[in-house]
């Protein structure tokens, strides 16, 4: 692939990406702003739609930064960012199992330790900035076997596979150990999507796919008739509770399912147009994190619910038609990744919120409050808007 150094080359930015960031970054900060009344006692009144504001104003001047600096210098800098994030990771496993840290630096959150304090700022999560960091390497890695290969087959595929699991196996580890399940599956997710695109056999699409479909199967058959088995395979009696709570909602309406309940409550009652804003008419957990579109749907009734869906699969379809247009491999091999985060996260989360789906703790990208989520969500949008200057650039051409 012909390189050309970036700061030599002619640089258009695309408007229309950014009005569409700026528009879903207005929807999380009011969605915010409408969640404060229903909030953990010890949130409310925090103003935390003003840190989401903050985040976003850092998160684009980091973008910024990224693009000046050159999309070349971002994939090869990935492996210095990634095992300091493999220190930070293992840091808060030292925390969590051997010596408990200051909690003005270290503090578990709901049972997990995943963040770490940045005294009057704020905190970050290490592991949404390796999700990303992950999606760049592993492009490095998918790149760079295809130049190497001389034929697709299955040995070369295995290939492939060996050195991507030599990538993420560590982080996978560390990260469930905090423990989260959610951030893990939405690695594995882009990582497939990724390898999905880069170049594998299509078998393997097809393996994969009959392998959900027969697991998904299998863990409805377990909940249904072999409830106790299927509680030894997961190993934590809290991740079957979630099935009850997805499966039987009605019936386990004060424990297990409380919160699908409420959120879908709270959806109905919004009916089309939604409630007086900032009202409070049915509390439920996390509003501003896993369940702020339950936040939109009772302010902002049903209309509202649309409109935010039909915003961000714009959105999806803008990055989709960047990522079709452009020449490189190893930036649309990025974009895979990207996208299937970015869909997967929203699918996930809207539809634990209506009950299509078990509750994950996925939150709802770009939207859901968390300023390192936002932040690692703009690393790889700096790639994003050099792919759609290329593509204007060749357009020109």
């Amino acid at each position: 692939m012909r390189q050309i150094p970036q700061a030599k080359k002619k640089f258009i930015y695309d408007y229309s990406l950014i009005i569409f960031i700026l528009i879903i970054a207005t929807i999380s900060i009011i969605s915010i702003y409408l969640a404060d009344p229903i909030m953990a006692s010890n949130l409310r009144g925090s103003n935390l739609w003003q840190k989401q504001l903050m985040w976003y104003i850092i998160s684009f001047i980091v973008c910024y930064f990224l693009i000046k600096l050159g999309v070349d210098r971002l994939f090869t800098a990935v492996s210095i960012f990634y095992w300091i994030l493999i220190g930070l990771l293992v840091l808060l496993l030292i925390d969590k199992f051997l010596f408990n840290l200051p909690d003005l630096f270290i503090r578990p959150i709901n049972g997990t330790t995943a963040w770490i304090i940045l005294p009057k700022i704020g905190s970050i999560q290490p592991s949404e900035f390796m999700k990303v960091v992950l999606i760049l390497q592993c492009s490095n890695v998918i790149y760079n076997h295809n130049l190497e290969k001389n034929a697709m087959s299955f040995s070369s595929d295995f290939e492939l596979f060996f050195k991507i699991l030599k990538v993420i196996t560590l982080p996978l580890i560390l990260i469930v150990l905090q423990p989260d399940t959610g951030i893990p599956i939405v690695i594995v997710v882009s990582i497939a999507t990724m390898l999905m695109i880069g170049g594998i056999r299509k078998e393997w699409i097809w393996i994969g796919l009959i392998f959900v479909v027969l697991l998904f199967a299998t863990v409805l058959y377990l909940f249904y008739f072999h409830p106790s088995l299927l509680g030894k395979l997961m190993g934590s009696s809290y991740k079957l509770q979630r099935f009850y709570g997805w499966l039987q909602t009605d019936k386990y309406y004060l424990t297990y399912g409380n919160q699908l309940y409420t959120s879908i409550a709270a959806l109905g009652s919004g009916g089309l147009n939604g409630h007086a804003l900032n009202q409070l008419v049915i509390s439920f957990a996390e509003p501003q994190t896993d369940f702020i579109f339950a936040v939109i749907g009772q302010n902002f009734g049903f209309i509202g619910t649309s409109l935010v869906v039909v915003i961000i699969t714009i959105f999806d379809i803008k990055l989709i038609d960047i990522a079709m247009n452009h020449k490189s491999e190893k930036e649309k091999i990025m974009m895979a990744g990207l996208l299937g985060m970015l869909i997967f996260q929203q699918i996930q989360n809207i539809s634990m919120i209506i009950g299509l789906l078990p509750i994950t703790g996925i939150t709802l990208p770009l939207i859901s409050y968390g300023g390192s989520s936002i932040m690692s969500y703009f690393i790889p949008f700096a790639i994003v808007f050099y792919m759609a200057s290329e593509n204007k650039l060749a357009l020109k051409h």
